[in-house]
């Protein structure tokens, strides 16, 4: 018997596996013993090493074991070569969702850190910033905390269901029409940064995608929500003794939101940032 069968244990040895593996590759239907003794005890062919063998391959190679079950039982080169562009073409779709999933990461890292540099809160300055697209969703009433964080997860919500991720950062946008108006936020309303990719090609049936262009921005880091007004009036102030003209928008961007709140800062780390040239 010893040159016709091998033991479970030689069998997992001969393979890398445990013997509880074959125990349940047998549960299973995968692969039996072709003798099981009055014990209880299994045994297998020699002439099974090539299937176990092959069995552990497709294993490595990802492929779930109710297919490896079926090429087993119908095998030939045409159904192992299916099975074989099938992994391959599931592997490849993995790694194009993993190379999206680090692109958001690595968006998120370099929104973050902007907040790691020494800017000088209140003290306005002018920066270069590269263009945006954004989804644009308006308060349905006077901005509040609440309706702030409302708002924010209707957009949220909405790039969700067509699986994009608002990896970007956020805040409020405040339109140049309402500049100098009594209702400074008429016409306001939250913004979520798309992720910089040429992908998502869907965004094209969403409502409320917009531009923003790529230009100079005075800017203003500030502990405050962005219905404050006083920091708004006092940043348009310093464009105007700067010797600026207001070009846009301006775009209220939270940095550091309720989950990073201590002690001294119990409001939003955001950037005031108002479009501007040169008169």
């Amino acid at each position: 018997m010893e040159n016709e069968y091998v033991s479970i244990s030689k069998m997992a040895s001969l393979h890398h596996l445990t013997r509880q593996t074959l125990i349940y590759y047998d549960h299973i239907g995968l692969l039996k013993p072709v003798y099981v003794n009055e014990h209880g005890y299994r045994y297998y062919s020699v002439y099974q090493i090539p299937f176990l063998r092959e069995i552990c391959l497709l294993k490595k190679l990802g492929v779930k074991l109710e297919d490896i079950k079926k090429s087993i039982e119908s095998r030939n080169p045409d159904s192992v070569i299916n099975l074989l562009e099938k992994q391959k073409n599931q592997i490849e779709e993995q790694i194009q969702e993993l190379n999206r999933t680090s692109m958001h990461l690595q968006q998120r890292i370099n929104f973050y850190e902007d907040t790691r540099g020494s800017h000088m809160l209140n003290t306005p300055i002018i920066k270069t910033l590269p263009p945006r697209k954004v989804l644009y969703m308006p308060f349905q009433s006077k901005p509040s905390k609440d309706i702030l964080r409302f708002t924010l997860m209707e957009a949220w919500n909405l790039l969700y269901d067509y699986s994009i991720l608002p990896s970007n950062g956020f805040g409020t946008l405040i339109r140049q029409s309402s500049f100098h108006t009594e209702d400074l936020y008429k016409y306001a309303g939250i913004f979520v940064v798309l992720p910089d990719t040429q992908e998502n090609t869907s965004i094209l049936n969403i409502s409320g995608i917009e531009d923003i262009p790529g230009t100079t921005f005075a800017c203003m880091y500030k502990y405050s929500f962005p219905y404050d007004e006083k920091d708004f009036l006092f940043l348009i102030k310093w464009i105007q003794e700067q010797q600026y003209e207001i070009v846009g928008d301006a775009l209220d961007v939270c940095l550091l939101d309720a989950t990073f709140y201590t002690s001294e800062n119990e409001v939003d780390y955001c950037c005031l940032q108002i479009p501007v040239r040169k008169l």
